[in-house]
């Protein structure tokens, strides 16, 4: 996922949702600032969830050493 490309498409889509008056209030910069807030917003979330990612497949790489250890216990 582009986190830029997913933004501006978020950001594209609520223009979508606007009437013609509400458009006419908002300028392209504050689009820009909608865009950058949802950009933050994305990175922030990703890094989260791959941090969370990392932190279960170190779990689990310390339970296979542990089974592995076992096994090779028992085969002596």
């Amino acid at each position: 996922m582009n986190i830029n490309e997913h933004a501006y498409s978020v950001v594209k889509g609520f223009k979508k949702s606007l009437t013609k008056e509400q458009k006419q209030m908002l300028t392209d910069e504050n689009f820009e600032e909608l865009q950058i807030l949802v950009e933050a917003a994305l990175g922030s979330t990703a890094e989260i969830v791959l941090h969370s990612s990392a932190k279960s497949l170190e779990k689990l790489a310390k339970q296979l050493r542990k089974q592995a250890k076992s096994i090779e216990q028992l085969e002596q």
